[in-house]
């Protein structure tokens, strides 16, 4: 057994020791110096897939403690967009284009996997970053998504009605037929399941005129059916 004058004096240095490690001017040099008294060696054992690193320490007088880590990312990782991030934009597709999805995303404090790399604390998601993360993930395009709902490009859209292009084009401005864009300059349509608006060339039934008698319609039927429901 050690005596009080010993013991005291253990007390002592290890206070020292903590004082000397944490004091601000004390260099890293010199910390790994004050390790190097207490400890005799350090086994790392990676565990890749639970992204942890075990750290196994034995001390000069034979006591040995185990420590778990999280392991450091690579300079890949750290700029890798977050899984969270990459589901909303699936989600968003469905309804959105790569502009308004990258609008979404800033304005809900949302930043790309660029922003961990210094002095890019700022970078924002753009069209063209959110159309990245779609290609490298592999997510199921606008244009697909629309199409497996039912939506026609502008050539068959018109062919159905039997109407041109451009009157497709002023019939989705009039709300005749639903346009859906899946970039930035192309569209797909929404035909009415029943009811398909016709072509008129009667300067007397102009397509504002068939728009609003469209709708006062709509308006009637459903004031019916609500009375209907009372």
């Amino acid at each position: 057994m050690i005596d009080d004058a010993v013991r005291e004096r253990l007390i002592a240095m290890t206070e020292d020791f903590q004082k000397l490690w944490a004091h601000p001017d004390t260099p890293n040099r010199e910390r790994k110096r004050l390790l190097a008294h207490i400890i005799e060696d350090v086994t790392l054992v990676k565990l890749p897939a639970e992204g942890t690193t075990k750290v196994h320490v034995r001390f000069r007088g034979g006591k040995t403690e185990t420590i778990t880590t999280l392991s450091p990312k690579s300079s890949a990782q750290q700029v890798k967009t977050p899984v969270h991030i990459v589901e909303l934009v699936d989600k968003l597709l469905n309804d959105h284009v790569y502009s308004e999805i990258a609008e979404i995303l800033n304005r809900q404090g949302h930043r790309p996997g660029e922003a961990a790399r210094p002095g890019r604390q700022d970078a924002q998601f753009t069209p063209l970053r959110v159309a990245y993360l779609v290609h490298q993930y592999k997510l199921r395009s606008r244009y697909d998504r629309l199409r497996a709902r039912g939506m026609l490009t502008a050539q068959k859209a018109a062919a159905r009605l039997g109407i041109h292009e451009q009157t497709l084009s002023r019939w989705a401005e009039y709300g005749l037929v639903i346009r859906h864009r899946y970039n930035g300059h192309y569209s797909l349509y929404e035909i009415p399941k029943e009811d398909l608006p016709k072509k008129h060339c009667s300067r007397w039934n102009t397509i504002a005129d068939r728009v609003a008698a469209r709708t006062k319609a709509e308006a009637t039927q459903n004031t019916q059916l609500d009375e209907e429901e009372v």
